[in-house]
């Protein structure tokens, strides 16, 4: 029944669906359309159709299919993202789940989020209430302006911090391409080992692992519970499990936490830092990116209480400010700073005595 979902906005969401699948297309405008504040503006049924649209509709949000005709919707999504104007894109796909490569692929190269086509169960129930909650989700953050107050403030005397012993990243929606520019950009020289929580699918973690490692001499891999922690290594958390450290005598060991009840996330950024917090007290370091909700807030908070660096990503170059915008508003950053200064900073920190 139309009304039954919350308003996204004054403005409505502006929604344009990329699909070959006529079927597909009509049952997403259907569901759509029955959500106030949710206006599908227009419909594509291949890539190059969509790039066209583009250039005479403005919109918040695409669903975009992979596998279509012609060209899929992986080799179009760069000039998809050129012609968006800010729009965030959505992948809707049986290749979302089938195809863990691909899924990556496409969060790696702007896509905001992925959602796999339901099968035999069809489009209706869970499929339904999750797509919607994206869509507004999403378009909401699309439609967010820059508040001048929370505008990146990066630290201007560096000779405060000192090189961390180790680096904590945390990340969900929109902050792949900031974890890649960090690894892409790192200097060699800082070679204090890195944990990483992404909320991602535990399938996913194998293929994030390898293209991780693809822009960094540094060894990427999915951590292991007790082995122990390398200096030039990175370790993501495994999506099954909260990746968290201890120590033990003269070095630190990783383990797999599998519950943690205060949050909702697995795995959450929250269990790591405060693991982190632990551990390493002050000489660790923390850097939240791109992400719904506000996984990470708990974290900071016990870094603040160890005087540990809190760095979070400005909310102009976050796909959604929700997972730094909670620290920063709280006050607990050290700084609100664009991926592109986070690197200048670890380089400066990289040869700190």
């Amino acid at each position: 029944m139309k009304g039954s979902w919350p308003k996204a906005a004054v403005t409505p969401i502006r929604v344009m669906l990329v699909d070959d699948s006529v079927v597909a297309r009509s049952i997403f405008a259907r569901v759509l359309n029955n959500c106030d504040g949710i206006q599908i503006i227009c419909e594509a049924s291949d890539s190059d159709a969509a790039v066209a649209c583009l250039d005479e509709n403005e919109v918040d949000i695409i669903l975009l299919d992979i596998e279509m005709p012609k060209r899929s919707g992986l080799d179009a999504l760069p000039d998809i993202l050129a012609k968006a104007n800010g729009a965030r894109v959505l992948i809707v796909s049986a290749f979302a789940e089938e195809n863990g490569p691909a899924a990556v692929q496409a969060l790696s190269l702007g896509a905001c989020d992925t959602l796999a086509k339901p099968g035999r169960a069809g489009f209706s129930g869970r499929f339904t209430e999750i797509l919607i909650d994206k869509v507004l989700r999403l378009g909401r953050s699309a439609q967010e302006r820059t508040d001048d107050k929370y505008a990146p403030r990066p630290i201007l005397d560096y000779r405060t911090l000192s090189k961390p012993r180790c680096i904590a990243i945390g990340s969900s929606t929109g902050g792949i391409p900031a974890i890649q520019h960090i690894l892409r950009n790192l200097d060699e020289t800082l070679d204090c080992p890195i944990f990483i929580t992404q909320h991602l699918p535990a399938a996913f973690m194998t293929f994030f692992a390898r293209q991780l490692g693809g822009l960094t001499r540094r060894t990427v891999k999915v951590a292991e519970a007790g082995e122990r922690v390398e200096s030039n290594h990175i370790y993501l958390a495994p999506g099954h499990a909260h990746l968290v450290c201890r120590s033990e005598r003269t070095h630190v060991v990783i383990d797999h936490q599998s519950s943690y009840t205060a949050s909702r996330y697995c795995p959450s950024v929250d269990a790591m830092l405060e693991s982190v917090a632990r551990t390493y007290g002050c000489d660790g370091l923390a850097l939240i990116f791109s992400g719904m909700g506000n996984d990470g807030l708990a974290g900071a908070r016990a870094l603040n209480a160890f005087a540990a660096p809190v760095f979070v990503q400005d909310m102009q170059s976050s796909v959604v400010w929700g997972m730094p915008g909670a620290i920063a508003k709280e006050g607990l950053a050290t700084a609100i700073m664009t991926p592109s200064h986070m690197t200048d900073m670890l380089s400066r920190l990289a040869t700190s005595t």
